[in-house]
């Protein structure tokens, strides 16, 4: 089984920055930095990944914000010490020797999505086999549950970095009443104030999901609006457009045009080298010992302590 470990970047760097109290080498802040490098730890560890990819946010619009001017209007700003440790990732995981992919346009969700749906189709010409039969996903964002499968799961920080959830098809439902393949439609149904989709006025999480219980899917409720309660009946009409934006604004990209040759991407002890030197480099003594622990041929080798020459009773000794 071959598994590929793909990490939404700038999510999990965001969630480090204010989960680690302010820590700065040389006048930079670098906590952000810190724990996503914590959180990889930890996932190398739990995970015992044989492929590694880091997808991140570019700066600028992307598609989303054409289709719809308003998409995350109503984020707040980022902090500008975490801002000015974004470049750092990039910069850091290119010294690692760890792929990272950003395409302008597009989400970091987006690359994501296709990286994970391609790398699972990829056969060789001989065989059928997939090459890559496992995937995990780190991320803080649950918009990704729509990407779970019997082969997807995603690794979910809890409580900052200190604890991780991991989500298959059975935890998806039990955490939103819904299946993965119902996600996009449960957004479409109840919108998202993070990222200010709008949805339908007036339907909750509840609503939402019992509707998906009973008519499967967005196309299908209003097919069948005549068998809802009128009340309902009406936001789902007066809404019907902001619910199918809501739709596309939600649903992942699985297309986008990228190159990723996975081979670049295995994990090795080669890598776990250059990962421990850039930790020294950065004077992170926590993380470095960590890394270790996971790769003892890392530990530096203890000189070997000179042979101390025995006396010899029938010796005699000239001093």
């Amino acid at each position: 089984m071959s598994h590929l470990l793909i990490i939404d970047g700038h999510a999990i760097a965001h969630r480090a920055y204010h989960s680690i109290p302010p820590l700065t080498f040389s006048g930079q802040p670098i906590n952000a930095i810190y724990g996503f490098y914590s959180m990889l730890l930890s996932a190398l560890d739990q995970l015992s990944p044989d492929y590694l990819i880091v997808c991140l946010d570019s700066p600028g619009p992307t598609f989303r914000d054409k289709e719809y001017l308003a998409y995350r209007a109503q984020r707040q700003p980022t902090d500008r010490e975490l801002i000015s440790q974004l470049p750092l990732l990039p910069e850091t995981l290119s010294l690692a020797s760890i792929p990272n992919f950003a395409l302008p346009g597009f989400e970091a969700d987006d690359l994501i999505a296709t990286i994970s749906t391609r790398s699972q189709h990829k056969q060789s010409k001989r065989s059928k086999k997939k090459f890559i039969s496992k995937v995990t996903i780190i991320t803080g964002d649950k918009d990704l549950m729509q990407l779970v499968d019997s082969q997807t799961s995603l690794f979910v920080p809890v409580r900052g970095l200190s604890e991780s959830k991991l989500y298959d098809p059975k935890a998806v439902k039990e955490k939103l009443l819904v299946r993965p393949n119902q996600v996009v439609d449960l957004k479409a149904l109840m919108g998202d104030p993070s990222d200010n989709y709008p949805g339908v006025s007036g339907v909750g999480p509840k609503t939402a999901s019992t509707l998906l219980k009973s008519y499967d899917n967005l196309d299908n409720i209003y097919k069948h609006l005549d068998q809802i309660k009128p009340n309902l009946a009406q936001k789902l009409k007066t809404d019907k457009e902001n619910a199918y934006l809501s739709q596309k604004l939600a649903t992942l990209i699985h297309n986008v045009p990228i190159t990723f040759p996975l081979a670049p991407a295995r994990w090795n002890k080669k890598k776990a080298k250059a990962l421990l030197a850039l930790f020294q480099s950065y004077n992170f003594r926590s993380l470095s010992s960590r890394l270790q622990n996971l790769y003892p041929s890392l530990r530096p080798k203890l000189k070997e302590k000179p042979e101390i020459p025995q006396n010899n009773p029938n010796q005699t000794s000239l001093f």
